[in-house]
């Protein structure tokens, strides 16, 4: 009993930078956030509930979450400037629950379409808690408070998407689904306001907001923020494998389809994803200082491997083989996604972590949607849709390969920040008091 309190004790970030309330806090947020047992069947709740067809959901509802999640995410950044992080969480909170309420009493195909356009703004903010966490913590914890959040999130969707293939063989109603749905939320909306509130120091705030008042100065700051071309490296493979890996969750459960209709274990699978996510954002802890040895190596070996998963997959008419590899590139990306955002928090030398996560995010959606798009022309079957995405990833690899040895690293100093002075520097701890938490 000893040994695993104590390996929960290691595991956990030390009291002396974040008390445990705190933690508690940011965990209980990731995991009511994801909590959406509705979500799974949001599409048969559309269609069997609210009476839209299947391609109504498909052409007038859903794209407009993507374009305004597209949109909205780039406009984070300046958001966080002038609001704060914690105010843009809270509402990001709040659109997420307006979403839903919005389904549950909407009737009109536009009260739909304006649900997605708040869902948008709510999956946009979700981003602006990772960088959130890089304010909260000091540097040498950003990888474990990184993976314990990540990890709380992903259970809580895969728990809710068991719990919902449940509900579904006992023949419950979906308002069950959306009340529990809600139920979860609520507590995330009540969370988020227990969070701490950031405060950047008066001087660099005002440089920084003054920067984005004019043209000459937001350039500044981009090539400020991605100065380093190792930090450039790994923004580019950070977009690249967020394309690739939604189109994989995209049209995954169409490749199932495709190889046995009759199959009833999607949901089951997708939860497994998750498990597999969760595992290996807590892997990504242990493998931390291979990563900074590494270099790129470890996610030229990812790109590598999800190429090859993509092809399986789109060559073996196998519904476990196919099954058990979604599985297998949930956990690759998972690992490797919370490895390179920590890997480029490292190397940011002005600390402006919202604007990495915005733009590199942005142009991972950007990339995305441009894909998507290419994919529904080209009329491609589904298999041959997974061979193309494995070429994707061949493409990547190749890419990532060529950088790797091109060049040495540009030797960047984390002291070498033209935005931030010694004497205006930020400490690792730029947050409200603990009695000060709420607004």
């Amino acid at each position: 009993m000893e040994g695993l309190v104590s390996t929960m004790r290691s595991f956990f970030p030390h009291q002396s930078s974040i008390s445990i309330s705190r933690l508690i806090v940011l965990l209980v947020y990731s995991f009511s956030s994801q909590f959406l047992p509705i979500e799974p069947y949001l599409v048969p709740y559309y269609t069997s509930v609210k009476h839209f067809s299947d391609s109504q959901v498909a052409i007038d509802i859903f794209p407009f979450g993507v374009y305004a999640q597209l949109i909205f995410t780039l406009l984070m950044a300046p958001t966080c400037f002038y609001l704060s992080h914690k105010v843009v969480i809270v509402l990001g909170a709040f659109g997420i629950l307006i979403t839903y309420l919005i389904i549950w009493c909407g009737q009109s195909l536009l009260a739909m379409q304006m649900s997605q356009i708040s869902y948008g703004f709510g999956m946009a903010a979700r981003l602006v808690f990772s960088s959130y966490i890089f304010l909260l913590v000091p540097e040498e914890e950003y990888q474990r408070m990184t993976s314990l959040t990540t990890t709380a999130s992903l259970l809580s969707f895969m728990l809710a998407s068991e719990l919902s293939q449940l509900l579904v063989l006992v023949k419950f109603s979906y308002s069950i689904f959306l009340g529990l749905t809600l139920t979860s939320l609520g507590i995330c909306c009540i969370t988020a306001f227990l969070l701490a509130k950031d405060r950047p120091s008066s001087l660099f705030y005002s440089s920084v907001t003054a920067s984005w008042g004019q043209h000459e100065g937001w350039i500044r700051l981009l090539k400020e923020t991605w100065k380093g071309r190792k930090l450039q490296i790994l923004s580019l493979w950070w977009a690249l494998a967020y394309a690739g890996f939604s189109l994989v969750q995209t049209y995954g459960t169409n490749l199932f389809d495709v190889i046995d209709s009759k199959s009833k274990f999607n949901g089951h699978v997708l939860a497994a994803s998750q498990a597999a996510g969760s595992l290996g954002s807590v892997c990504a802890i242990y493998l931390e200082q291979f990563t900074i040895k590494s270099g790129v190596v470890i996610y030229v070996i990812g790109s590598a491997a999800m190429c090859i998963v993509c092809l399986s997959m789109g060559l073996w008419a196998k519904i476990w083989v196919a099954y058990f590899l979604y599985v297998v590139i949930s956990g690759i990306y998972q690992t490797l996604t919370c490895l390179v955002s920590v890997h480029c928090g490292r190397l940011l030398t002005n600390r402006q972590f919202i604007l990495l996560f915005s733009v590199n995010n942005f142009a991972g959606l950007l990339l995305e949607t441009l894909l998507q798009a290419a994919v529904e022309i080209s009329e491609l079957s589904i298999s041959t849709q997974f061979v193309c995405f494995a070429g994707f990833f061949l493409l990547a690899t190749v890419i990532f390969i060529a950088l790797f040895f091109s060049g040495d690293d540009d030797g960047k100093s984390k002291n070498d920040s033209s935005l931030i002075s010694q004497d205006d520097e930020p400490g690792p701890l730029i947050l409200e008091k603990e009695d000060e938490a709420l607004f």
